[in-house]
């Protein structure tokens, strides 16, 4: 008799050890869609705040935009445009880590990799970040290394079409500016 209710025991006993199992891989799930929802929300809160300087400083973005930067620039705008760029590169390349370990959802990464694309048709741009890479992670580094080689054929072939490509009328990126 006590055989029986000590075997009886022991199957309520795994049951309750099967249950709580499932109950804390539920709940696991749950945790990694909240992680990836979160990560999405900072991003777009990251974003917004960047933009938000360009739209609010338009000498911010004549700086960036100038013809001959980043060597035109002062001391003092070299400062700020670095600052401005080192948060902006600083988003995409937690986004690109994110992404990478699955945290950040594929289909968001496309419109954050669009506008890292758009970035990179500035040849300032991709000059200052010749100067700035070794603050970034090595895969980041090579993954933009990656859109700036594009970029450079791009300009390169346009270059024996026509003398000289046009930048920053593209939202689609290297592969638009190849079908002009």
């Amino acid at each position: 008799m006590l055989d029986t209710i000590a075997t009886i025991a022991n199957i309520f006993a795994s049951a309750a050890v099967v249950l709580t199992l499932v109950f804390i891989g539920i709940q696991l799930k749950q945790n990694a869609e909240l992680t990836r929802m979160a990560a999405a929300q900072t991003s777009a809160q990251m974003m917004s705040t960047n933009l938000g300087r360009i739209i609010e400083s338009p000498d911010l973005a004549e700086l960036i935009t100038r013809e001959g930067a980043p060597e035109s620039w002062s001391r003092p705008e070299r400062l700020r445009a670095t600052n401005f760029l080192s948060a902006s590169f600083r988003h995409y390349e937690v986004l690109h880590t994110h992404r990478r370990f699955g945290v950040f959802e594929e289909e968001l990464w496309g419109g954050t990799e669009a506008r890292l694309r758009d970035s990179l048709d500035s040849a300032a741009i991709r000059d200052w970040w010749q100067e700035s890479k070794p603050f970034y992670a090595k895969s980041f580094v090579a993954y933009v290394d990656e859109i700036v080689a594009e970029w450079e054929a791009i300009e390169a072939i346009a270059g024996m079409g026509d003398g000289k490509l046009k930048g920053g009328d593209s939202e689609a990126g290297p592969s638009a500016k190849l079908a002009d």
